[in-house]
């Protein structure tokens, strides 16, 4: 695999490698435990149940930010996912028209544009005359690509009965795919009652939660040039003869309506407004490498232009973001950000690590992205074979102290096992297991023990027989004694002759 390096030469990042063992993180973690039990023995500060720490800190670092006139509001960056402001962002409300977010995400991951919906009594029953519509008939034919641009530029309810009805059958099954969706997204302060966004105490939302739906929403081509059309021109169908142009609602990205509103860098996405709800706006917009995100809920627009508060506040965020602040890039999917050598390699291949998603980080315009630290933790031994993707350890990236980002780190390559080493060090670590050692040993010292043991039982027996055979040996007669002196005498006699 390519080594990527430009990540080192962006940030000039000193690594430090940290290869802590278990017995270490263990310590330091008890340690840790005892330092924090000790302390809050002598104090205790009650959680602040007011608001989310977001919103609180946010708030009070940014005393110059343009604040919004409206119930709640967040600014986001789109890449990183980091709030830059908020203002009440967990707080409920009701969404509106901003639900044909989720309706138009749940149509797009369920069907085909090319797909033909057909206009049912049940898509039009619940639909009166004062709600936003497009004026459809029972048995009109369109295609879904023609009912997004229908709910996403002007909020039609019909047409967004019909793509629900198309997709489940019923509303209520519909219904339950938005829910499912929103709890997959983390939107936990969110639950929808209809796919229109018309008025339900049980239809509600966050605008923290509306910006991570925007966010996730903003990933799909298709709704991304759905979002950014001024203006859309639906031709005739099997039941009507003339062309009906619709324009976007969302004047930030259109000139048509209200070109005061009209912004350059806006890039979607959706407005909304009920008696309930108040004016409410999702919106996007990019410059350079930023690209943001802003929700607004609940405004008291006055009028069409200065007292537009949903599109004039909006507008005025971006401004102050897209001046102060940049995206930085901390790491992309394929940088290198550690390599090591395998055990039991083949072709001695050694291991890249990566991290295992594009990461990014949201920092004031005046700052050194130079300066960004990170930091390596590996928690796994490299050992062939190794799967791509495998977790490894993690990288954490901070600035002055503050930790910035954490992320898995990843296998970048495979890495195969060379079978021979593979026996060899097989081999090796049976031959010098401790355990085998100590067996070995333990085998030899009770193999010289029993040996000793035979030894010692053989000499005894020895000594018993010797002992025996004295007992009992036949004495010698006074004849045979007689006689044996006299032959003794006899060889000494002659040995004495022929000395002479």
């Amino acid at each position: 695999m390519k080594n990527k390096n430009a990540f080192y030469k962006s940030f000039a990042c000193g690594r430090r490698n940290h290869e802590r063992s278990n017995f270490l993180h263990n310590k330091i973690f008890v340690l840790i435990m005892a330092a924090t039990i000790a302390l809050g023995s002598f104090a205790y500060a009650a959680p602040d149940t007011d608001s989310s720490s977001r919103d609180r800190t946010q708030s009070s670092l940014k005393t110059d930010f343009p604040k919004p006139n409206a119930e709640s509001a967040i600014v986001i960056d789109a890449k990183s996912g980091d709030a830059i402001f908020a203002m009440n962002s967990d707080r409920k409300v009701f969404p509106a028209g901003t639900s044909n977010i989720m309706t138009a995400m749940i149509v797009l991951e369920s069907t085909k544009l090319t797909d033909i919906c057909t206009v049912s009594e049940a898509a039009l029953a619940n639909v009166s005359y004062d709600q936003p519509q497009l004026g459809m008939l029972p048995g009109e034919t369109f295609t879904v690509e023609q009912l997004l641009y229908a709910i996403i530029m002007n909020s039609n309810n019909d047409a967004a009965n019909t793509l629900a009805l198309t997709v489940c059958g019923t509303l209520e099954d519909f219904v339950q795919k938005m829910n499912d969706k929103a709890v997959e997204l983390g939107m936990t302060g969110t639950h929808f009652a209809n796919p229109t966004g018309w008025h339900d105490e049980n239809h509600y939302t966050t605008a923290a939660d509306m910006a991570k739906l925007a966010q996730y929403a903003m990933k799909n081509p298709t709704f991304r040039e759905i979002v950014l059309t001024q203006k859309y021109v639906f031709p005739a169908s099997n039941m009507r003869s003339k062309e009906k142009t619709i324009l976007s609602t969302n004047h930030l990205v259109s000139r048509y309506k209200y070109p005061y509103h009209y912004y350059p860098n806006a890039t979607g996405i959706k407005s909304g407004n009920s008696t309930n709800a108040g004016y409410c706006l999702v919106a996007s917009a990019e410059k350079g490498q930023l690209s943001l995100i802003s929700v607004v809920m609940n405004c008291p627009n006055e009028n069409a232009n200065e007292g537009a508060y949903s599109f004039t506040d909006t507008k005025a965020m971006f401004d102050y973001v897209l001046k102060n602040y940049q995206t930085v890039e901390l790491a992309k999917q394929g940088d290198v950000i550690h390599d090591s050598k395998v055990k039991e390699a083949k072709d001695s291949t050694r291991l890249a690590l990566t991290v295992d998603s594009d990461l990014y980080t949201t920092m004031k315009s005046s700052v050194d992205p130079k300066n960004v630290e990170c930091d390596v933790e590996i928690t796994k031994d490299a050992v062939a074979p190794i799967v791509q993707g495998d977790i490894f350890g993690t990288v954490t990236y901070s600035y002055n102290g503050k930790v910035l980002k954490t992320a898995n780190l990843v296998a970048a390559n495979e890495v195969k096992r060379d079978f021979i080493l593979h026996i060899i060090n097989l081999i090796f670590g049976f031959i010098f297991n401790p355990f085998v050692i100590i067996i070995a040993i333990l085998a030899v010292a009770f193999y010289l023990r029993l040996r000793a043991i035979k030894n010692r039982k053989r000499k005894i027996r020895q000594s018993k027989l010797a002992s025996y055979r004295r007992e009992n040996e036949t004495p010698k007669t006074a004849k045979d004694s007689y006689n044996s002196r006299n032959r003794r005498n006899s060889r000494n006699d002659s040995y004495t002759r022929r000395r002479r």
